[in-house]
């Protein structure tokens, strides 16, 4: 009885550890910087040299930042901003971060706080297929709470946070 006891108290013990390893058992643990993306469906396209975006993993959360456009982003006017020159600044940028789960080839990623209001509302959550070579990660859309990923786009990381 009191071993059974000890073996439960250490597998309590190693349980939030097994959770918090994940990223790392899974090599995903660190800063990947976005390097290349590719949209299927209409309007299909690759984007190699994409503006910046940052993936970090860490103890089972993650953060990201993108810039989404296709080229800089404008810096706002001195003085009296009007909306469209927010708009023009604040749309080609998201961000989000919260708690992931890696289960083999599919990653489930829970955001806690994000840049829009609807990705964080209970329930919501975004999933992916990724594959890892060395220092190169692929993440491709496969789905959100709504359904599957209809055109997925996938997103190639190089590990480091720094760009070349």
């Amino acid at each position: 009885m009191r071993m059974t006891g000890l073996a439960l108290g250490v597998a309590a013990l190693l349980t939030p550890l097994g959770a918090a390893a994940q990223g790392s058992e899974s090599g995903l643990e660190g800063a990947w910087r976005v390097v290349e993306t590719r949209t299927t469906g209409p309007g299909a396209r690759v984007v190699r040299d994409p503006q910046p975006g940052l993936l970090l993993f860490v103890d089972g959360h993650y953060s990201y930042t993108l810039v989404t456009g296709d080229g800089p982003r404008t810096e706002l006017p001195g003085g009296l901003v009007m909306a469209e020159d927010l708009v023009r600044v604040w749309n080609p940028f998201t961000a989000n971060a919260g708690t992931y789960q890696v289960d083999g080839d599919r990653m489930i990623r829970r955001p806690i706080v994000a840049k829009s209001p609807d990705a964080m509302a209970p329930g919501a959550f975004n999933e992916y297929t990724f594959r890892l070579s060395a220092d190169t990660l692929w993440i491709t859309s496969a789905g959100t709470e709504t359904g599957p990923s209809v055109n997925p786009t996938t997103v190639r990381y190089e590990r480091g946070g720094d760009p070349q």
